[in-house]
């Protein structure tokens, strides 16, 4: 039973180290894993020389092998250890990798080992050579994993506890192992080489451990690859609609042309014909059809379009938007409040284009039943963070996640045709922002209405701004099931994150924890009251349905519960520089 579940380790052993060097070979995740699946693969043919070569009496030429491999393992551990813990000491490691060298060169002479009746036996120089070499090694490689261990982060430490356990166990059975050469015979009969169990544990332990890394490898970048999908389907589409813009003008001015004389002749029979009322009013139907043809036709246009900017220049935002309320609603002028907008804040845009978000923005609320329409700007670094909030009826949760998707429209039978939202985002994109949309409804507080955050870079042609610099906000991803989405709001308003798994991998030294906001999980919370209690800045992020991520001020003794979104980062953080 013994033979048989040592036989089924090697051979797994053995198929892993090929994964991830072929894995390594291709993919160039990390230089580590090559490292590993050579030493993982070493250990595993050195184990099954033991297993099926030479299982009842050790042989010389095979025996020289083993230890040619085994001469090596200082090495290849201790490089692949600094590689994981993100230092170097290639001193050391040409060092270890020359003894190595020195050791299989003698190795294949009868210098250090020959054979006897029984065992292979040990000579002078190997004693008093080999031996300590592999000695030190064995004692310094758990010294070097429990000092790196005690100062390392929680992310690391996972990784050092198992590679420590596994050099253990290997340490163990080597030194049992070299007694036995140095004695002439075995320790225990019944055993035949006890370095081979030690190097199994040890291969499993850190096998799981580089897996696991691979998986966490794997899992971020796909979501590096969706975004790059996204990215390619923007720019696809930017390319389609081009094109589409190019033949919809034509088949616009047809359509329109067509509509017109419908349009003039429905009129025509309707002022001058005798006519029953329900004569006229199938008359008047055609009228309203052939017009709803016309605006339909206007709106795929104005879709095709939404993209390309004609006249793109530095303007400023306050007198945009109440330029397009004196205009567009003069009547509603006390319904739309423009709060907080300083009339200094400049966007790099097209005002006709801007002009038509604005108006789709208020006619849309207006519709939906508002009586008040806020306007909030919220400026932090390069961005300009525009929140337009109403009271109108609002949408159910499943309605919000499909606002700007193309077609879709909650005024069916009401003219609606699903572009409105669609051509406002485009627009949006086209000058480097972002449009996100909340329900007040879903915080079943009795509030109601839509909230649109809107994000613009902020035109300023002095300053230059640190692309890589972090925020004062501080993300512990334990516990998050929507991380993804949670980052992707982050950077609409391009507040980068100090991001870290958990509450134990803070770095004091690099993070300003009494000038951050922290945001976790409810559970990542607990622990990072009681690690830091004076901490005051913290927001408890909670999973709600539909993807909407629910999050509570901690601060606060109402616990009352936002939508996480733009607005609500920005003015939780405690500065706002420009």
């Amino acid at each position: 039973m013994l033979n048989f579940t040592l036989e089924l380790v090697c051979s797994i052993l053995m198929a892993m180290s090929l994964i991830f060097i072929v894995i390594e070979v291709r993919s160039r995740f990390d230089k580590s894993f090559l490292i590993f699946g050579i030493t993982n693969l070493l250990l595993s043919i050195f184990c099954a020389i033991d297993i099926w070569i030479q299982p009842g009496a050790q042989t010389i030429y095979w025996t020289r092998i083993q230890h040619v491999i085994a001469g090596f393992f200082p090495a290849l551990i201790t490089w692949y250890l600094w590689i994981i813990l993100n230092r170097t000491n290639y001193k050391l490691i040409r060092f270890l990798f020359f003894l190595g060298t020195c050791f299989s060169i003698l190795f294949y002479t009868n210098l250090m080992l020959h054979p006897s009746e029984k065992e292979i036996v040990s000579t002078t120089l190997y004693n008093f050579s080999f031996v300590p070499y592999m000695l030190i090694a064995m004692i310094a490689l758990p010294v070097f994993l429990i000092r790196n261990f005690l100062k390392s982060l929680a992310s690391d430490k996972k990784i050092l506890l198992f590679h420590l356990i596994g050099i253990i166990f290997l340490s163990i059975g080597g030194i049992i192992d070299l007694i036995t050469v140095i004695i002439g015979h075995r320790v225990v009969p019944d055993v035949a080489n006890f370095t081979t169990i030690g190097l199994l544990l040890f291969g499993l332990l850190v096998t799981y451990v580089f897996t696991d890394r691979l998986t966490t490898i794997i899992k971020d970048r796909e979501i590096t690859f969706g975004k790059l999908q996204q990215a390619y389907k923007e720019m696809e589409e930017v390319q389609s609609l081009k094109e589409l813009g190019q033949s919809t003008a034509i088949i616009n001015h047809e359509i329109r042309n067509y509509a017109f004389v419908i349009n003039g002749y429905a009129q025509y029979i309707y002022d001058r014909a005798e006519l029953s009322e329900k004569h006229k009013k199938i008359v008047s139907t055609i009228a309203e059809t052939a017009t709803k043809m016309s605006d339909f036709s206007e709106e795929i246009l104005n879709f095709s379009k939404a993209r390309i900017l004609s006249d793109k220049r530095p303007l400023a935002i306050f007198p945009l938007i109440q330029g397009c309320v004196q205009m567009h609603f003069p009547n509603k002028q006390d319904a739309i409040v423009i709060e907080d907008v300083n009339k200094e804040l400049s966007i790099h845009g097209d005002w006709s284009k801007l002009e038509h978000v604005f108006v789709n923005i208020f006619k849309n609320a207006l519709e939906a039943g508002a009586t008040r329409i806020s306007i909030k700007a919220l400026r932090r670094d390069t961005v300009l963070l525009l929140v337009v909030e109403d009271d109108g009826v609002g949408c159910t949760e499943e309605q919000s996640g499909h606002l700007f998707k193309s077609f879709y429209t909650t005024k069916k039978g009401k003219g609606g045709t699903g572009l409105g939202m669609c051509i406002m985002r485009s627009i949006i994109e086209s000058h480097g922002g972002y449009i996100s949309a909340y329900s007040k409804n879903v915080l079943n507080n009795g509030s109601h209405g839509l909230v649109l955050n809107i994000a613009f870079p902020v035109f300023n042609k002095d300053k230059q701004e640190e692309s890589d610099k972090k925020d004062p906000v501080v993300l512990i991803k334990e516990g998050i099931e929507n991380l993804a989405q949670i980052i992707h709001v982050f950077q609409n308003v391009l507040v980068t994150p100090y991001i870290v798994q958990r509450v134990e991998d803070i770095d004091t030294k690099k993070i300003s924890l009494g000038k951050s906001a922290i945001y976790a999980s409810t559970g990542s919370i607990d622990i990072l009251k009681k690690k830091f209690v004076k901490q005051k800045n913290i927001h408890s992020l909670l999973d709600g349905e539909k993807n909407i991520i629910f999050v509570v001020n901690e601060a606060k003794t109402d616990k009352t519960i936002h939508t996480f979104s733009e607005k609500y980062i920005l003015e939780n953080l405690e500065q706002f520089p420009g």
